[in-house]
């Protein structure tokens, strides 16, 4: 009781509760009332009823967005946001959230994003992309293809929209003049040799943390240029070549040495590695091949597979294609081969998918797009077989998809008995991807093993180092993991960075241990009127008739003052959780 009445009298003596209408226009002004039997009136009333411990002692206080919108709507200017921080500062330390903001525990690298928006908003862009690379070395890279999952749980979405989060990253690395050199300095020579098979997402984040504690890296391409799925299965209009290659050549001018043209089972045998002087070897080699569909007709002339032509699309040796075209799949790579098809001259792209337009696994953003360009959708159909005449491709018989998922939430399709067919020229099958692992038959290292076990079509893995069951050898990203995300990739080869320098000796620590301009040093969380309100920026897109001319970008990211209004939108709930720690004490 003595708390209760001691934060009573606080509240009361500056005039909190004196003027109170009991009009209620602040729970009705609350974006979140409801929302986890929030209301902040309820809140108030425990203070008013010297009820603090019962109020405190619960998690409401915590699920308040501190937007100021009840403040706003306030009539005699109560400043109930105070109100909100100081239980939140009386609360036992279990109800304390989890260290990191929500969008960092979302994010599969946890990058700092509030400490990145933090100085996008202070004008430095440069410092921005430093704590950016502390977690991820290609930030320009993933401000344009990052499916950004720390959108989702961005707490300023429950006041009305998230933070464009992904833009910003782009901006800050669009907007910076040059990287500090810090964040490319290498440590003096530990005398390791360190093998890394693949230079895709996953094996360049490797190479690049590894290169920075000191170990000599030497990266294996099987192909003629580097960035694995980043150059050969994201179309230039999304990930123009220019940015890709300036964010890679970044990595390898730190020292890392390149192979091109050297294949994992063809032109390389691990063994020889070892005579070669490497103490560890990383395998990222991907996911690179398309899955295939046990589909009748699938051998007719017109039929193409859909990660394979994105390939040969930016090889520059697309296949000819037809007048009409309809794309099998729901995915990103279904919607990136629908666009570039259109960008090589298609008229007409049908897609037709097991999912819902709800469902779809692509990125909303995405199938936005896809509509706005003109690509029809046929949500809840699959494929059931590829009609032909005299060879070629005249049509797909599809059968109605009535769930896509078990109760357990597992893909497991189910349909019934109605069909339609529909005609085309041309189908482009993108239902997935998968890796090549013919290599792990024959594989030896450090031991008399000769076998990388695979699980289920990937090498099998422990989940927190990356290590294989063969000493020595580790691996990551799509080939252990499965296919995912361009971010996932770049975490695994990090997580395995971590793994092989403890492995050969060293402590496991690869961030330089950036200061956190962060700092929540004078942080008062004062919300200026209208706070609440303000609307998320979009960014600009190219003229929907210049689309179809080539593949330019799409998206032209932000000017500075875009950057600035949006940026400055974030609801900072990491240093909100440093507010309560400072009222605490």
């Amino acid at each position: 009781m003595e708390r209760d009445k001691t934060v009573f009298d606080e509240l009361y003596n500056v005039d909190m509760f004196r003027h109170c209408e009991q009009c209620g226009r602040c729970s009705s002004a609350c974006p979140i009332t409801g929302i986890n039997d929030f209301n902040i009136r309820r809140l108030l009333r425990h203070v008013e009823l010297d009820l603090v411990n019962d109020i405190a002692d619960s998690p409401m206080p915590w699920f308040c967005a501190t937007c100021g919108r009840c403040e706003d709507a306030c009539p005699n200017d109560i400043r109930i946001l105070d109100i909100t921080r100081r239980l939140r500062s009386l609360a036992p330390e279990a109800r304390f959230p989890r260290d990191e903001a929500p969008c960092i525990h979302a994010c599969p690298a946890h990058i700092d994003v509030p400490g990145y928006l933090r100085l996008i908003a202070a004008g430095r862009p440069e410092d921005a992309c430093a704590l950016i690379m502390d977690k991820v070395p290609f930030p320009g890279i993933l401000g344009r293809v990052c499916p950004h999952p720390c959108e989702t749980a961005c707490k300023r979405g429950e006041v009305n929209q998230s933070i464009s989060i992904c833009t910003a990253k782009r901006y800050a690395a669009d907007a910076a003049d040059g990287i500090p050199e810090s964040v490319f300095g290498v440590a003096p020579d530990t005398g390791k040799k360190v093998a890394v098979i693949g230079s895709g997402p996953s094996g360049l984040s490797a190479a690049f943390y590894l290169r920075r504690l000191g170990h000599a890296v030497t990266v294996f391409e099987a192909r003629s240029k580097t960035g694995g799925m980043m150059r050969y299965g994201i179309p230039e209009y999304r990930l123009p070549a220019e940015v890709l290659d300036q964010e890679i050549d970044r990595v390898l001018d730190m020292g890392v040495e390149l192979k091109t043209g050297i294949k994992l089972g063809r032109d390389l045998e691990i063994d020889k590695l070892k005579e070669a002087g490497f103490n560890a070897v990383f395998v990222a080699v991907g996911a690179q091949l398309s899955k295939r569909l046990p589909l009748d007709g699938t051998d007719l002339d017109g039929v193409l597979w859909g990660v394979d032509f994105l390939s040969q699309v930016r090889d520059g040796d697309a296949p000819p294609l037809k007048k009409n075209v309809l794309v099998i799949g729901g995915g990103n790579v279904a919607i990136d081969v629908a666009l570039s098809a259109l960008r090589l001259g298609t008229e007409n792209v049908m897609m037709a998918c097991l999912e819902r337009r709800e469902e779809m696994p692509a990125n909303p953003e995405e199938i936005d797009v896809a509509l706005e360009e003109g690509v029809n959708m046929l949500y809840s159909w699959g494929p059931d077989k590829i009609v032909g005449e005299n060879g070629s491709v005249s049509g797909v018989e599809l059968v109605r998809c009535t769930q896509v998922f078990d109760d357990q939430g597992n893909f497991c399709p189910y349909f019934d008995d109605h069909k339609q067919t529909v005609s085309t020229e041309q189908v482009i099958l993108a239902v997935g991807q998968s890796s090549e692992t013919e290599f792990c038959k024959d594989f030896c290292f450090l031991d008399d093993q000769t076998t990388l076990p695979v699980d289920k079509g990937l090498i099998a893995i422990d989940a927190d180092t990356q290590e294989t069951a063969l000493s020595g050898v580790f691996a990551g990203g799509d080939v252990a993991n499965g296919p995912a995300t361009v971010v996932a990739a770049i975490a695994a080869g990090r997580r395995a960075a971590e793994s092989i320098d403890r492995y050969l000796g060293g402590t496991g620590i690869v961030g330089t241990a950036t200061e956190k301009e962060a700092s929540h040093t004078g942080y008062t969380g004062e919300r200026t009127p209208g706070f609440a309100e303000l609307v998320r920026v979009g960014s600009r897109k190219i003229p929907l008739e210049d689309r179809h001319t080539g593949f330019l970008e799409l998206d032209k990211g932000w000017t500075p003052e875009q950057a600035l209004e949006e940026v400055n939108r974030c609801l900072h709930c990491d240093l909100e959780r440093c507010l309560a720690k400072e009222k605490r004490q």
